[in-house]
């Protein structure tokens, strides 16, 4: 049985139109620029107004998106634009704006999120008006699912050159290809995307007429807008206190989706306490995991036994579900947490938590995390700052100074259990903190990474997923599921954590 089974990756396809909609995220958007998108604001409004080269299904499976992929060699990658692919401006889709595209990620100067994702690449070019070819230094059969998240979002050259540094800012504008298309952008009072007339697939047909991406960072604040109907629609993604009552309430509908992000402890520092296994395993055993389900999560998410969510399985499903069965779920056990404390010489020592009280998840985390730590022997000192600052311990070194360890909800960018692992494991991840490295994970991975087959790729992955589980370089929590409400009378929003990534809002409108 899959360990996903009952969730729903997509609400059925609406079939009425809306004049418009406010959509709740937990904060505020910093920016539309591909190359800075990094949390849950920024891909909810991204992915549903610009669009990547390929485009991940609801289940997480690949298809094309503004191009289709063809393998002429397992070194070789020629992309081949879809007929009539447009811009906003009714500007033709251009090999020249892909390369443009994909440079700027690859531009180390531009300080982006996503130049490792192209460390294998040895050459891009345009090799016709149409067509663009990738050539590589080693087989990367992790490429194409990088390319369909906001590594592989298009935009308009020629109109982001003219824009310069105010691209994708508040003082300027972006230029994309999808459904719905930018309006205004005013910090406070949200991004206003409108739906687009001349979207260049004629088989798509939008229904809501303008989306309002809000942030809202304030669960009583989200809460109290869907009962009233002020709010339309959110994804849950640090803010799950009020879900029983959301899940009782007349006028909304909840949905539980595929999730494929990890709550987990993310080991900032081994120079301190946690620079011992023994530590990093005996907080594990101590962690109330269940509690946090149950009080966190209200019910939303599942005990873990890899660092990756089982939702992330979008290929491989047969090879990935029978090695997540096989592994251990993860136990409390506090005699024998303390004894390895002991063991390490830890009794007494302090953990300093960055976090912030004002996300529920990470404060209600933080407080498990602390509970844990002190039922060992081990004190807890806390670096709490505002939910808006919160993104900048998983971003900026400097503002990690002197934490071990920072509570966080983490995602790769597709359903591949390697998206979030290799971020976090391998030398130079963009999530391995303390440069963590392992030289059998390490293998396990970059052998998967160059593996044609998907059957074979999913059992590299595993492996290194149980080589990981004993190593815990960062802790998992539980894992969440995707959770999505819905006004009553809306349906078609995906469900699943594609939503992040590809168009979430193509479907969405009154329900018949």
């Amino acid at each position: 049985m899959s360990p996903v089974n009952g969730l729903v990756a997509v609400t059925p396809a609406a079939t009425k139109p809306v004049p418009s909609v406010v959509w709740a995220t937990n904060r505020d958007v910093i920016s539309l620029d591909p190359i800075f998108s990094l949390g849950y604001p920024e891909f909810t409004a991204e992915s549903l107004m610009c669009e990547s080269l390929l485009r991940q299904a609801p289940d997480g499976s690949l298809q094309p998106g503004l191009a289709t992929v063809s393998n002429p060699s397992s070194t070789k990658l020629v992309f081949t634009l879809r007929p009539g692919v447009r811009f906003w401006d009714g500007h033709p889709v251009t090999s020249a704006d892909v390369v443009y595209s994909l440079d700027r990620q690859m531009n180390p100067k531009l300080g982006g999120s996503y130049g490792w994702v192209f460390d294998r690449v040895a050459s891009l070019s345009a090799t016709g008006p149409a067509q663009v070819t990738i050539t590589l230094k080693q087989p990367d059969y992790w490429l194409e699912n990088e390319l369909s998240s906001s590594a592989g979002v298009v935009i308009e050259k020629s109109f982001a050159e003219k824009e310069g540094k105010n691209y994708g800012t508040p003082a300027g504008s972006i230029m994309c290809t999808g459904a719905y298309m930018l309006k205004s952008w005013t910090p406070g009072a949200g991004v206003v995307a409108v739906r687009n007339p001349h979207y260049w697939n004629r088989s798509v047909h939008p229904l809501v007429g303008q989306i309002t991406i809000k942030g809202v960072s304030s669960i009583a604040a989200v809460t109290a807008g869907l009962e009233t109907g002020a709010i339309q629609g959110a994804y849950l993604n640090s803010q799950f206190s009020t879900l029983a009552q959301l899940e009782h309430s007349n006028t909304v509908r909840v949905y539980q989706g595929p999730g494929w992000t990890t709550d987990a402890l993310a080991v900032a520092s081994r120079k301190g306490v946690l620079g011992s296994l023994d530590v990093r395993r005996a907080l594990s055993l101590a962690l109330n995991r269940q509690g946090i389900i149950n009080s966190v999560y209200e019910g939303a998410a599942r005990m873990p036994r890899w660092l990756s969510n089982a939702g992330t399985f979008g290929y491989g499903r047969s090879v990935f579900d029978k090695a997540y069965a096989s592994s251990p779920v993860s136990t409390q056990d506090i005699a024998e947490a303390r004894k390895l404390v002991r063991q390490a010489g830890a009794t007494g020592k302090t953990i300093t938590i960055g976090t912030t009280s004002q996300l529920p998840v990470y404060a209600g985390d933080t407080g498990a995390w602390q509970a844990a730590a002190q039922a060992i022997g081990l004190k807890v000192a806390l670096k709490s700052v505002p939910a808006q600052d919160f993104i900048e311990f998983f971003v900026d070194p400097k503002f990690r100074a002197g934490i071990d360890a920072v509570p966080g909800v983490a995602f790769g960018d597709s359903a591949d259990p390697a998206s979030l692992l290799s971020q976090i494991v391998l030398p130079g991840g963009f999530q391995n903190f303390d440069n963590f490295n392992d030289p059998a994970i390490t293998a396990a991975l970059e052998r998967a990474r160059s593996t044609a087959n998907p059957d074979q790729r999913a059992a590299l992955v595993a492996k290194a997923e149980k080589l990981t589980a004993e190593q815990l370089p960062w802790i998992p929590d539980v894992e969440p599921d995707t959770v999505l409400v819905l006004s009553k009378d809306l349906t078609g929003a995906v469900s699943s954590t594609a939503y992040m990534y590809s168009p979430w809002a193509n479907r969405l409108g009154r329900a018949g």
